[in-house]
């Protein structure tokens, strides 16, 4: 039962305090905030009062926009954070190779997941906390509803914006589509949790099991996300296991169609080159289709064909291998002659010389035919890649095959694959003298050819000669050079990236970085890297630094088993103490040298970021892709002194440089939680003068508000990235963490605390009208109350439009080939339709808001 009068004097002070509470709020003639001093957390003030009403609420909006505009410049600076700690890279050596390769600490996935999303929520979480502790603990309306009003604004809006970036006829699709599964069920499934505890398992009671429940599915997401990125669920596939176009094989299929292509070729192709062909290779009919091709052919219905069809040659060449028995065509053989090649598409090795065509007849065969060829430039280029050719193909009687060949011209540069075409056209009877009947002759289905031409250059393999290697530091700055050898092939020129990266060792202290690119000639296997080693002076210490190779071109790769993998080549340099000048080291304070000289680097770095805080676009001239210097227009200057007053508080964040990026992390969240209550303040303030109760103001200028730097984020990764995991995904599970984290740890808290605590007069005095005078029988102590009302109405109808929206994705999907993007006409409908579900939840949120 309720304690109403406890007999301990704690509880007799607890009473009599919060008693005085209830009666000033009762004597109170408007108790809202805008009519009440003290009310929020930093605002409003006394002398407010005096200002006229349409006064206020014009300074209260202003200031509120330009809390956003805050929110918006810290959280590059948290975001930055959380690039530093994930992008942290470790070694350790791998058991299989014996060699050391070097990993990122944080999984993507994982990173994503919880920092990055963290950094994409923060306001909103850090909103519904501080308003729980605003309140002394009893649940609001403005975290919660900001939170599904941010999920719907994310979920609906953003989405629209990025499918709308896309160029027109370009798609962007989901890549890790297990991963993505998990999110946008839990997406789901989060709001339908919120639901079923306010409404079903406990209506308008959160319970601690609720609390700690709702708080667990966080970690569980984690747990089930990672878990699908790396394979670990039946019927997934580790992301970095590269692509395999050729599907529906088992390894056993695969191996005897492996054998084939290198019988065929006398077992002279490389494991690539084999790959390159398996790739180019189409799918075979689904069981779908060729049920559907089946029924067509009973009834008399329009034949399903496999539309490409990619067969092997011998010798060197690629060749028709198709089925041995072709399917007549349904029409009357006697009075048509139909000529079409063999095959729709072929590949063919560049140094195979030449590609043999074979051009069919079927059909009526009494009669000379002829029919005229020529090739067409696709990708591949007549006199750079084949040789132009077109003519007339002459089909005596009774003649069903003719053949010609098209040289292919073999160069040294290295070539991505490319293609062109040959065409039939013009198909003719011949009329003899003894002709009594003559039939047509037309041209088949195979009327085109598509001729693949597979570069067979081998460019080479990049590497460093070791993985690691031990320098040994001089008593004056030396030059050391850093020998890169060009492996496996060196035809045509190929060249790459390098640059230096600090790990231990700090750049222009214990060494000069490098950034440039290699170039190797046709032929050229070996170059350097000169990096000067300085004379920082050690005692007993071993620094590290590490020299990259990256963004091979030319055709050159990096060899996938050293250390960087196939994406880059590590070299990885241990500079450490000469033995020779280790007497005189001992003369000198070698550890204390060194954090003063990481002290200085430090320092150089924070005063950087106060430079880019006071100068317009960073105080430095940027030129643009034509070398043209970009200054700052009217925008930028009316922009920078808007922001600057937050640009300077917010310099004062510690650079990323100190602790990993953690100080900067904590830093920069703590500023965010106060520029969240800010925000909290003056939007309960401008909703109270607008007449709008907090639920209204959460899901429009809130919601809004909290989202713009992820619209603009999402809106640049879906124009930028290849694929469409980082537009969409992120939105997916910044909405689950909003839940899981912007609910369930205010809300466990609370629940808590109110299970530990008795219950007083104003507690009382809130909920008493609602649960009714046996109040004292329901629980045994406190309970913390969310009236679900408006809120739950609000969850519910976002969830509806979270499943359309989450339906819609996966219809465009199928029928464009990507989430984002696609033909003009549908792009429009389907970001229409997005923003008008987004309309729709506006609507009945604020309706039933506003009248309860």
């Amino acid at each position: 039962q309720i304690h109403l009068q406890p007999n301990t004097s704690r509880g007799l002070r607890l009473v009599g305090y919060w008693g005085d509470m209830a009666g000033r709020r009762a004597s109170e003639a408007d108790g809202s905030i805008c009519r009440s001093p003290g009310q929020g957390v930093f605002f409003p003030l006394e002398h407010e009062f005096e200002w006229s009403d349409g006064v206020r609420s014009f300074l209260y909006f202003t200031f509120l926009i330009w809390c956003f505009l805050g929110i918006m410049t810290v959280s590059d600076l948290f975001v930055g954070a959380i690039e530093r700690i994930t992008s942290k890279r470790a070694r350790k050596l791998n058991p299989e190779t014996n060699r050391y390769v070097t990993y990122l600490v944080w999984n993507p996935t994982v990173a994503n997941l919880s920092l990055m999303a963290l950094g994409s929520s923060a306001p909103e979480i850090l909103l519904s906390v501080i308003e729980l502790l605003r309140n002394r603990m009893y649940a609001g309306d403005l975290g919660p509803s900001t939170i599904v009003g941010s999920a719907a604004f994310n979920l609906l809006c953003i989405i629209a914006v990025c499918i709308m970036a896309i160029p027109d006829g370009e798609v962007r699709k989901i890549k890790e589509t297990p991963v993505f599964v998990v999110t946008a069920s839990f997406s789901i499934f989060a709001y339908l949790w919120l639901v079923l505890i306010l409404t079903a398992s406990s209506p308008n009671i959160v319970e601690i099991w609720e609390g700690a429940l709702t708080l667990s599915f966080f970690p569980i997401l984690l747990v089930l996300a990672y878990m699908a990125d790396r394979g670990m669920i039946p019927g997934t596939k580790p992301s970095e296991l590269g692509h395999n176009q050729v599907i529906g094989m088992t390894h056993e299929e695969l191996a005897q169609r492996r054998a084939e292509i290198q019988k065929a070729h006398r077992n002279t192709l490389t494991e690539e080159q084999v790959t390159r062909f398996l790739m180019v290779e189409s799918q075979s009919m689904s069981y779908g289709q060729r049920r559907v091709a089946a029924m067509r052919q009973l009834v008399g219905g329009r034949h399903v064909e496999d539309h490409i069809k990619v067969v092997v040659s011998k010798g060197s060449k690629v060749m028709p291998a198709a089925d041995e028995e072709h399917e007549e065509l349904n029409t009357a053989s006697d009075k048509k002659a139909i000529l079409q090649f063999r095959v729709m598409k072929m590949a063919i090795l560049e140094s195979a010389g030449a590609v043999d065509v074979v051009v069919t007849r079927e059909g009526a065969l009494d009669h000379t035919v002829s029919v005229d060829y020529q090739t067409r430039d696709g990708t591949a280029k007549k006199g750079s890649d084949f040789e132009h050719l077109e003519g007339t193909l002459m089909f005596p009687p009774n003649v069903t095959e003719k053949t010609f060949s098209v040289k292919i011209i073999d160069d040294i540069a290295f070539e991505e694959d490319e293609e062109f075409y040959l065409d039939l056209s013009n198909p003719q009877v011949h009329a003899s003298a003894d002709s009594m009947k003559m039939p047509t002759a037309e041209l088949g289905h195979h009327a085109q050819l598509t001729v693949v031409i597979i570069d067979d250059d081998l460019p080479g393999t990049l590497a460093f000669t070791e993985d690691q290697v031990h320098v040994q530091e001089q008593m004056k700055d030396f030059s050391h050079h850093f020998v890169v050898s060009r492996k496996n092939g060196s035809t045509g020129e190929v060249s790459c990236a390098y640059k230096t990266e600090d790990d231990t060792a700090i750049a222009n202290v214990d060494y000069e970085p490098v950034e440039g690119t290699l170039t190797f000639a046709h032929g050229e296997t070996m170059k350097d890297i000169e990096v000067v080693i300085k004379a920082r002076g050690r005692y007993d210490k071993t620094e590290m630094f590490r020299l990259l190779l990256t963004d091979a071109a030319g055709g050159a790769k990096f060899d996938p088993k050293g250390d960087g993998g196939e994406e880059c080549c590590i070299h990885s340099v241990l500079i450490e103490t000469n033995q020779e000048s280790r007497k005189q080291l001992d003369r000198i304070m070698g550890n204390l040298q060194s954090s003063w000289d990481k002290s200085k680097v430090g320092h150089a770095n924070w005063a950087e970021q106060f430079r880019d805080a006071i100068y317009v676009l960073g105080g430095e001239e940027e030129q643009d892709e034509d070398g043209n210097v970009i200054t700052a227009g009217i925008g930028d200057w009316t922009m920078h002194i808007i922001s600057l007053p937050w640009k300077l508080v917010f310099a004062l964040v510690p650079p990323t440089d100190y602790c990993g990026g953690w100080l900067a992390f904590f830093t920069s969240l703590a500023m965010i939680g106060f520029v969240t209550a800010l925000v909290g303040d003056l939007a309960a303030l401008f909703g109270c003068m607008c007449g709008w109760p907090d639920q209204v103001t959460a899901v429009t200028i809130v919601a809004m508000g909290t989202s713009l730097p992820d619209t603009f984020a999402s809106k640049a990764a879906a124009m930028q990235d290849p694929h469409a995991d980082n537009s969409v995904g992120n939105v997916t599970g910044s909405n689950s963490v909003n839940v899981f984290l912007g609910i369930g740890l205010p809300w466990l808290i609370a629940a808590i605390y109110w299970n530990t605590v008795d219950t007083d007069p104003e507690w009382l005095a809130r909920y008493g009208s609602e649960f009714g005078v046996n109040i004292d029988q329901k629980w045994d102590a406190g309970a913390f109350v969310v009236m679900a009302g408006s809120l739950s109405v609000s969850v519910a109808v976002f969830t509806g439009c979270a499943v359309s929206c989450i339906g819609m994705l996966a219809v465009r999907r199928h029928l464009y080939g990507g989430e984002l993007g696609g033909p003009v006409g549908p792009k429009y409908a389907c970001a229409i339709f997005l923003v008008l579900l987004w309309v729709i939840y506006v609507f009945v949120s604020s309706w039933f808001a506003l009248n309860p």
